[in-house]
């Protein structure tokens, strides 16, 4: 009985190393996304900034550049942060079913603990259910994909404005947009 604990204890050991791994991992993501979401914004502000506020007016034959610049920079992010999501929701996933599987070696731990004499065990772990939490990925799915979808919101805006911002100028060089204002 006393070995059993013994590996019981160590099981539940390891799978807490696990979860705080995994948990560490989770941080880890998050604050990559953060952190390259944030330089893309920053970097598309300076563009967007650069060609709007130019000194050197920049004429429509001419907007292939910022557009170009724009676009390889929000594909490059985009694929990036597709791929982090996708890391970050599976660790959530792994990291949901190994704290069922540290919840269980917990319980199994504790009924070993309170075991009045040694026998087979009948017990069942029918309190920690082990199925996977079809909402729980269906949460997780929703929200990776309204973030992708932010993102590519603001990748179309920019680019929008790389295309039409150029073009506000008239053939005078004043700009359409101080006309209105």
């Amino acid at each position: 009985m006393e070995v059993q604990k013994q590996k019981q204890e160590e099981k539940v050991d390891e799978m807490r190393r696990i979860v705080e791994k995994q948990e560490e991992r989770i941080q880890s993501l998050q604050s990559n996304a953060f952190k390259l979401a944030n330089f893309y914004f920053v970097f598309q502000g300076v563009v967007l900034a650069a060609i709007s506020d130019s000194p050197i007016s920049l004429t429509c034959s001419q907007r292939w550049f910022p557009f170009t610049l724009s676009f390889l920079a929000g594909m490059i992010n985009l694929v990036a942060m597709f791929r982090i999501g996708l890391k970050y929701k599976k660790t959530l996933s792994q990291q949901y079913q190994n704290n069922l599987d540290y919840q269980d070696a917990l319980q199994t731990l504790h009924r070993l603990r309170e075991a009045p004499a040694p026998g087979p065990s009948t017990a069942t772990s029918n309190s920690v259910e082990q199925n996977k939490d079809v909402f729980r990925e269906a949460k997780h799915w929703l929200a990776f994909l309204i973030c992708i979808s932010v993102f590519v919101a603001f990748f179309c805006v920019t680019l929008f404005g790389c295309w039409k911002i150029p073009c506000l100028r008239d053939e005078c060089g004043i700009s359409l947009i101080m006309k209105i204002a």
